[in-house]
């Protein structure tokens, strides 16, 4: 069995605990993409204040169609309102998770 080569302080220094259920901490990374297309409808329509995130453009957009329908009633999105999303997309870097 592979060990891991990451140790946190508490495995190194700490005495290992008793009951079998609590003798090994499990860590899990959750890959991250590197960078992430964020929007902000109100730079578009001034009185809404809703952040849309998502990994690709593609996604951005689809999500954009979503909230203009759910949110604003637009039932077609016109092609210059969808060129207006796309020069409003920005990249953006996931935050590290709050421990």
């Amino acid at each position: 069995m592979r060990r891991n080569r990451y140790w946190t302080a508490q495995a190194l220094i700490g005495q290992r605990p008793d009951s079998a259920a609590a003798a090994r901490v499990h860590e899990i990374a959750v890959a991250r993409p590197p960078v992430m297309k964020e929007f902000y409808c109100g730079a578009i329509i001034h009185d809404c204040e809703t952040r849309l995130v998502a990994v690709s453009e593609e996604e951005m957009l689809a999500a954009a169609a979503r909230h203009a329908l759910v949110e604003h009633g637009i039932t077609e999105v016109p092609a210059e309102l969808v060129e207006q999303v796309r020069r409003g997309i920005r990249d953006v870097t996931p935050a590290a998770r709050q421990a």
